[in-house]
């Protein structure tokens, strides 16, 4: 479905830009994973609803690193080249992830106030 929804001749965006980044935070708080297992855990936990693209994920984790919130750390020297980095949280991105719970109720109350809209 790629976070989108059709609406009568309307393609409409599921997700909100930027929240890719608070969720990769989450998802790399409970392991260290490759930018493909990043795509295929949201795709997995939204029940299908989410596949985001490379195009939206690997910026995202250039982003982050730069910010300090990633690094990668080197995995089995055995793997392809593409597969031997993993993303690992950092101390300063478990630190912004604390905020992640207000977000998602803030999120949550506002996609909450849409419903009556329609």
């Amino acid at each position: 479905m790629n976070g989108h929804c059709r609406c009568g001749p309307f393609r409409v965006n599921m997700m909100p830009q930027g929240v890719i980044k608070p969720y990769i935070l989450k998802l790399l708080s409970e392991r260290p994973m490759h930018g493909f297992e990043i795509m295929q855990e949201i795709f997995d936990r939204s029940k299908g609803l989410w596949r985001p693209s490379t195009a939206a994920v690997y910026p995202a984790l250039s982003q982050l690193e730069r910010g300090g919130f990633i690094k990668k750390v080197d995995t089995d020297e055995n793997l392809p080249e593409k597969a031997k980095k993993e993303y690992k949280i950092t101390e300063k991105g478990k630190e912004a992830l604390s905020s992640f719970s207000d977000f998602k109720k803030d999120w949550a109350e506002n996609l909450n106030s849409m419903k009556d809209f329609f």
